[in-house]
């Protein structure tokens, strides 16, 4: 079976019952969700065995974080509970001021995870690893946070171990360009495996995405394979060693909460990846499994298996017929 660990912040999410204006939110549903836990979550369900790295609060919110992990069968063996720093919570607005898009309100400064440092990351976590993976959120938290995560990239190197990252550019930890790069840059140029989106190259280069793409190129000399996400419009892939890309169209769905999308999409390509799926085939369930995602509130509740996935597929692209009871 194939090995992957991951490392970033896993919070609480507090989602709203109904869509519109925080202000007049009331009640609130509860939810486990991070970036990159939610890649490595779905990559657990999808067959794949996962470990974690991360620091929660000695809370019950913590408490709640360790036991979902458990609980989806992901090894909590890294996660470092910390007395002195709470765990990371934010809220949730749906649907407003823009339909169908997401705003969110983090309370994440001094978390747990932001205390993340070199010391925490130990080469015996990646004995016998295929793959790792990080985002742009984790090295953005703090200088701890980044330190810790380029230990991890050159233990990763060493042991030639596959680096994956995914720009995912939060506004609120990257607030400029400048900053951007600063931060990003030695994670793009380790990376085996890229993956990014088109609000990213937007806001890393301001140019149109074939001219973005061309830039991103250029940083990142190690990569295999650059993945773009699209939204709407689907997502490419574009093999660097053989200079050829793949596009895939998206799966049109009604949107609940769009959090969590790219999270399913990432760990499901990943997945099929490691399965020895061509990359079309990639494309095709991860765009699927992205679709899947926005349909429901909360980023892990959504993320399906292989079997959800086919079906999903194979109702999608064919008919209901599978659906009759």
């Amino acid at each position: 079976m194939k090995k992957v660990v991951g490392m970033g912040e896993i919070m609480i999410q507090m989602n709203p019952t109904e869509k519109g204006p925080m202000r007049y939110q009331h009640l609130f549903e509860r939810h486990v969700a991070g970036s990159e836990g939610n890649v490595i979550i779905q990559m657990q369900r999808l067959g794949i065995q996962t470990s974690f790295i991360t620091a929660v609060g000695l809370d019950p919110f913590g408490e709640m974080i360790i036991s979902t992990l458990k609980s989806e069968g992901v090894d909590t063996s890294f996660v470092k509970v910390d007395p002195k720093h709470p765990t990371g919570i934010y809220f949730v607005q749906r649907s407003y001021p823009i339909p169908g898009k997401t705003k969110v309100f983090y309370y994440r400064k001094n978390s747990a995870a932001s205390f993340i440092s070199e010391k925490d990351i130990d080469a015996k976590i990646f004995d016998d690893v295929d793959l790792f993976f990080l985002s742009g959120i984790t090295p953005a938290l703090s200088k701890r946070c980044k330190k810790a995560a380029l230990k991890a990239i050159e233990i990763c190197v060493k042991k030639k171990i596959k680096v994956v990252f995914d720009t995912n550019i939060r506004v609120n930890l990257l607030k400029t360009k400048n900053k951007a790069f600063e931060i990003l840059k030695p994670f793009i140029e380790s990376a085996k495996v890229l993956f990014t989106g088109v609000g990213d190259l937007t806001f890393l280069f301001g140019k149109n995405l074939r001219e973005s793409i061309s830039e991103l190129r250029k940083i990142a000399k190690n990569a295999e394979l650059i993945i773009v996400k699209k939204g709407k419009e689907g997502s490419i892939c574009f093999d660097v060693n053989s200079n050829t890309y793949i596009e895939y169209s998206s799966f049109p769905v009604e949107v609940e909460d769009e959090l969590g999308a790219g999270d399913s999409f990432d760990g499901t390509f990943l997945s099929a990846m490691l399965r020895g799926y061509s990359f079309e085939k990639c494309l095709r369930y991860a765009n699927a499994s992205g679709a899947m995602a926005v349909s429901l509130k909360g980023d892990i509740e959504p993320l399906p298996t292989w079997k959800d996935l086919d079906l999903f597929l194979e109702v999608y692209e064919k008919s209901e017929e599978k659906l009759l009871r």
